[in-house]
């Protein structure tokens, strides 16, 4: 089949394609595809993949989804050229996309006028020829070709300590001071980058109070009179013929970096205020680059751990199950929406040999990266003792001792485990330590399915009961992590299990891909913005 390739305002064509795939889309940056769009719900649509065809379905949006103007409740498969809109945003199926294309017209005529100046590149870069300028003029024009210089130098990937070192050097041929230093203030303490003074002269001794003027208090300092301002001049500066010294603060939005320091000797007369602007105005040009520098290395390593959780969490929705199985007489449904990039909640269906399913839905205590290698422990264990044929109750048994050997006592999982016998409609359970199960009879009826012991790997040992029930066409078993129930608004109320017993009840006989969306649709109605703490999972099996 024809990969189709989605066209998204603001993003790269993305092509639907993969075993199974799932892409969700939406306000918040949760999603596959984040949207910020004030029409979208935070987690609107998603499109999904079975048997190569995708899927569109809508999450209970509050402004909905509509496909080629007809607003949809359901999944519904996807072919070429379908409109698609979420919210107020619109959205194609197509081929690979397309920029405009460019021609070349007719010819206008001359490309320049009156009004035009042409100028060849290279004389555009020159430096326009004068025949004679003040000394004034003539430091202007050196002071502003500095400056460019630096600021072209501001634009190149260097390091830190070359571009201090430039800036040395561009502060030395314009002001010609006797020495000159550029020192930078870190966790170590404060050290040299960059020097320069005679061959041979002595190291540069500056006073504690100039230091911390320009350290402490931000000032920019210059003095001329050493008789007066003894406590900004070490001894050894008075002895060494310095008529004229300044230090300004590296600094950059109130942030000091450092400081840099000239000085000044006969024959050179001593420095002006228009001297230690210029130095300042160059230090802080300096001080900007190393700040978005840092800032930067920043923002990449914070991309590179959004990565890696990225990565982990696609591993992991892998690691969940895809389209939920063809039971004869029996609809089924799953879904999870992590608070953050990776779960700890888990959700899925196994055959056994002997013609039952197992169903799981589990919480790891935590969030975070931790509770995700854990939930996927978890998953491999279940995977691997499908086979086993062993009780619910038994199986929670040993889940939990495999679990307590593999954590640090800290970390513990609520479970609920079923056994589903379709040839006969029997459920069997056991609920470890995790939320009650809401059972709606055909009748409307609601039983609450509590625990038969503590959550798993909290007291690796202790054994757990299970319970039976019969299920009749029309009785619906829902299973739900605390994330749903303990949503909240912005007053801090909680979503609550009440309101969750009564929307699962009016709404039992719809679909659950509708009922599901539903859900998800109120929830964010209620929350009105507030983020979601923990994950939300469901797990839903109807008897049809």
């Amino acid at each position: 089949m024809k990969t189709l390739v989605l066209h998204i305002p603001g993003h790269p064509p993305l092509p639907l394609e993969g075993e199974d795939r799932v892409w969700t889309l939406g306000r918040s940056s949760q999603n596959d595809i984040a949207i910020p769009d004030a029409s979208l719900s935070r987690h609107h649509a998603r499109i999904g993949l079975k048997d190569g065809v995708p899927y569109l379905e809508d999450l209970g949006s509050l402004n909905g989804t509509t496909l080629n103007g007809e607003r949809i409740t359901v999944p519904h498969p996807l072919s070429e050229d379908d409109e698609i809109q979420l919210g107020q945003v619109p959205l194609r199926l197509g081929g690979p996309g397309r920029g405009p294309r460019v021609r070349i017209g007719a010819d206008l005529g001359s490309s320049s006028s009156a009004g035009s100046l042409v100028l060849p590149l290279e004389r555009l870069r020159a430096a326009p020829e004068r025949r004679s300028e003040s000394p004034e003029t003539l430091y202007l024009r050196a002071v502003i070709r500095e400056i460019e210089a630096l600021s072209l130098e501001l634009l190149e990937d260097s390091p830190p300590e070359q571009l201090l070192a430039h800036l040395l050097d561009r502060l030395w041929t314009l002001l010609k001071p006797w020495r000159a230093a550029v020192l930078i203030q870190d966790r170590g303490g404060l050290h040299t980058v960059a020097s320069r003074g005679p061959e041979g002269d002595q190291p540069i001794l500056l006073a504690r109070g100039l230091v911390d003027a320009a350290l402490e208090r931000r000032e920019s300092v210059l003095f001329n009179d050493f008789a007066e301002d003894q406590g900004l001049a070490s001894p050894s500066l008075l002895l060494s013929g310095v008529t004229s010294a300044m230090v300004t603060p590296l600094e950059h939005q109130g942030v000091v970096k450092g400081l840099l320091y000239l000085d000044s000797h006969p024959p050179r007369k001593p420095f002006t205020e228009e001297d230690l602007r210029l130095a300042s105005t160059l230090a802080h040009l300096a001080t900007a680059k190393l700040e978005q520098a840092r800032m930067r290395e920043e923002a990449l390593a914070r991309k590179k751990v959004d990565q890696e959780l990225d990565l982990a969490r696609h591993i992991q929705q892998g690691l969940l199950p895809g389209f939920p199985p063809d039971i004869p007489g029996f609809e089924i449904h799953g879904n999870n929406l992590p608070s953050r990039q990776v779960s700890g909640d888990l959700f899925g269906w196994w055959p056994r040999s002997d013609g039952k399913w197992l169903f799981c839905l589990a919480d790891v205590s935590g969030k975070g990266l931790g509770p995700g290698l854990l939930m996927a422990s978890l998953q491999a264990t279940l995977e691997a003792w499908t086979e086993r044929e062993l009780s619910t109750s038994e199986l929670a048994f040993q889940l939990s001792r495999n679990l307590a050997r593999h954590t640090d006592g800290r970390r513990f999982v609520t479970a609920f485990l079923a056994l589903l016998d379709p040839e006969s409609g029997t459920l069997t359970y056991t609920n470890a330590g995790h939320n009650p199960a809401l059972f709606l009879r055909a009748d409307a009826a609601v039983e609450l399915l509590e625990a038969h012991g503590l959550p798993l790997a909290m007291l690796p040992g202790q054994p757990y009961g299970e319970a039976t029930r019969s299920l009749v066409p029309g009785d619906l078993l829902l299973v739900y992590t605390d994330g749903i129930t303990e949503a909240t608004n912005p007053e801090d109320e909680e979503f609550g299990t009440e309101a969750l017993v009564a929307l699962a009840g009016d709404l039992r006989r719809e679909p659950l891909a509708a009922l599901d969306a539903a859900l998800l649709g109120e929830l964010d109605r209620f929350t009105k913005g507030t983020p979601y703490l923990d994950d939300r999972t469901l797990l839903m099996l109807r008897r049809t």
